[in-house]
């Protein structure tokens, strides 16, 4: 499982780290309280341990330390397809167009 979470779409943990950044009162955070009641309350603590990856999202940065790629392997498969979901629709719900990143 490692394996496949290190090799993980960068898009997922930069998505997920926006929303992270971006918690207040209403808007993103409360979007992710409701990712994490969806996992069992369990999402959450998951995807705010992702900060630690933020300084390898950026092109050209080095390879992910230690403690991101520990902490992108603790995102559990329901976390992180609960978590795309509310990604996917948030440009919706924007009134914008979703990326078309195969083009």
């Amino acid at each position: 499982m490692a394996l496949e979470a290190a090799t993980a779409p960068r898009a997922l943990l930069a998505a997920c780290l926006v929303l992270l950044v971006l918690g207040g009162g209403t808007g993103p955070s409360s979007v992710l309280r409701g990712a994490g009641a969806q996992a069992g309350g369990q999402c959450l603590p998951q995807l705010n341990r992702l900060l630690a990856c933020r300084a390898y999202l950026v092109p050209g940065a080095p390879d992910p330390s230690a403690d991101c790629c520990s902490a992108l392997s603790a995102v559990s498969h329901e976390c992180a397809c609960s978590t795309m979901g509310i990604i996917n629709s948030l440009p919706g719900r924007c009134h914008l167009a979703q990326a078309n990143c195969s083009a």
